[in-house]
């Protein structure tokens, strides 16, 4: 058996501390803003947590999309669930989809070093929303 030195020891356990501590620290969940800052993230493949207050209700066939609030702004949730109440705070696990938008000005288009550069604002023009996989009511 080998000795350890002390001083390896003590800098080994406080790593260890400070990597619990930060990882009890995080509770998973994304904030509105963060996801509508980065739409084009690779969210597809993974999914997200949100935590909000439930807004604006619009009924579909089959499934509906309400308004989430948090401390950072709202996102639309498309969900299936038809229990959803405005106002009830829920925490969701859904994944982030990007609808893309068209305007008059993309369908006009250009070429060259123009086209580049409308290719990189066409990126940026939509809205990102939350295609609901799970939900549960928070109770305070």
């Amino acid at each position: 058996m080998s000795a350890r030195s002390p001083g390896r020891w003590v800098t080994q356990r406080l790593m260890w501390s400070v990597l619990l501590i930060g990882l009890a620290g995080c509770n998973g969940i994304t904030t509105v803003k963060d996801v509508q800052a980065h739409p084009h993230r690779n969210w597809l493949t993974s999914t997200v947590r949100l935590q909000g207050i439930v807004g604006d209700r619009v009924p579909l066939i089959d499934a509906q999309v309400y308004e989430l609030q948090d401390s950072t702004g709202t996102i639309w949730v498309l969900t299936s669930r038809q229990d959803v109440r405005s106002g009830t705070t829920v925490l969701i696990k859904g994944k982030v989809r990007f609808q893309p938008t068209t305007t008059a000005e993309q369908t006009e288009r250009p070429t060259g070093e123009e086209a580049e550069g409308q290719a990189d604002q066409e990126k940026a023009i939509g809205e990102a929303y939350i295609e609901e996989q799970q939900s549960e009511v928070v109770v305070k």
